[in-house]
């Protein structure tokens, strides 16, 4: 009788411990916003605004805070700098941090179809792009569905983009080949965040 006591404790006690390290892990790991998409959106306006506004050298931080106001990760934000990294420096941390795993070259079928189902699995995933002269771009994978892309010629994942140089084209809920021509196309690497 005591033993079947003590064995109803202890999977109490467990059944409890799980149940607490599970909702502990979920408040720390991986998430997406409730509310991301009207954020994002309200995001882009002030992006543009801003880039349209005399005083633009700050617009850069719209791509940094944008990985944070959906998937609650503010990897891009240094705090030795005092502020949110520029894409080529984004392009460096992620390509050599330990944070972020690369999930394969943007032209493969199967890395696009990992970027979407790792946005889809509340992980923050982006694609990078960095030209020769070290000039970067850098797009958010958004949860949602692939998309056809007739310049690319296969599916791509759901996405925004931040455009430094052009900031009329920037978007939200865009497939990702919107954000890199197709001859970029053969530069761009995805990325996932570890968790």
């Amino acid at each position: 009788m005591k033993l079947n006591k003590h064995i109803g404790h202890f999977f109490i006690n467990s059944i409890f411990l799980t149940l607490f390290f599970s909702s502990f892990s979920a408040s720390f790991g991986q998430t997406v916003s409730s509310n991301w998409e009207q954020e994002l959106s309200q995001s882009l306006e002030a992006f543009i605004n801003c880039e349209s506004s005399e005083n633009n050298k700050q617009c850069y931080k719209y791509l940094g805070q944008s990985v944070n106001t959906v998937y609650k990760v503010n990897d891009f934000y240094s705090k030795e700098s005092g502020r949110y990294m520029l894409p080529n420096e984004i392009a460096d941390f992620v390509s050599n941090g330990s944070k972020w795993e690369l999930l394969g070259p943007a032209y493969d079928k199967n890395a696009l179809d990992k970027a979407q189902s790792y946005a889809n699995s509340k992980k923050a995933t982006i694609a990078v792009y960095k030209a020769a002269d070290g000039q970067g771009h850098v797009a958010l994978i958004l949860p949602g569905d692939l998309q056809a892309s007739g310049s690319w010629g296969i599916k791509v994942p759901n996405s925004a983009s931040f455009f430094l140089s052009d900031h009329q084209k920037s978007y939200v809920g865009k497939g990702l080949s919107y954000a890199f021509t197709k001859d970029m196309l053969k530069d761009v690497v995805v990325y996932g965040r570890k968790y």
